[in-house]
């Protein structure tokens, strides 16, 4: 049978044809450089300064939300992350013109069965928080904006309860940091949606005698 002819080693190319798919390689480039250029200035960081996007001071909008008392030592957890988050480590701000409420409830659920016993040997912590801000200065507290954020985490069952009991805890804090760090997120894009400073209280004008 006979082999297709193909190009000798020492057959010559077409002037030009080496070059060919070099050139074109270097076209692409020069257009994916153009294009990085141009999208570059597009580009701005979500808490920057600039006035563009979140407005002027995205982070002082945020420390500018007071967040309220929240029940439980999980609800304490919570509320103490998301004052760091918010503020920078600046405290929570007493009398801010906003005020932030929020629910938090926590479940459990089993993640892993032990075929022989038939006990749990790995659970999952689920933690959810519904929240709200409301005008400091609104007596009825009717909001101007709310969410919902949820973190997990999971634990090793043992048969300690002290041990699952501490684990348990430990996997609620973990699943609040999740919770508070989406509910800055969601307060962020509210403010950047709201494309203005937080309402201030209204001031009451004192009456000439």
């Amino acid at each position: 049978m006979s082999l297709p002819d193909t190009p000798s080693a020492g057959a010559a190319m077409a002037p030009g044809a080496s070059t060919r798919p070099r050139a074109r390689l270097l076209a692409r480039l020069a257009v994916v450089g153009l294009l990085s250029g141009a999208l570059a200035g597009c580009f701005q960081p979500l808490y920057a300064d600039n006035a563009t996007v979140g407005g002027p001071g995205l982070q002082e909008k945020l420390a500018d939300v007071e967040v309220m008392q929240i029940q439980g030592r999980l609800g304490n957890d919570l509320r103490n992350e998301l004052i760091y988050l918010l503020a920078g480590g600046a405290g929570n701000p007493k009398g801010a013109p906003l005020q932030l409420y929020i629910a938090v409830d926590t479940t459990a659920s089993t993640a892993l069965v032990n075929s022989s016993s038939g006990l749990p040997e790995n659970m999952i912590i689920r933690v959810s928080a519904n929240w709200r801000i409301v005008r400091s200065d609104d007596d009825k507290k009717k909001p101007v904006g709310g969410g919902t954020a949820v973190g997990t985490a999971s634990i090793d069952v043992s048969d300690q309860r002290f041990a699952n009991y501490s684990a348990k805890n430990d996997a609620e804090t973990r699943a609040s940091r999740e919770v508070a760090e989406q509910i800055k997120a969601q307060l962020a894009a509210y403010f950047i949606r709201l494309g203005k400073e937080p309402p201030k209280p209204e001031t009451t004008k004192a009456s000439g005698s």
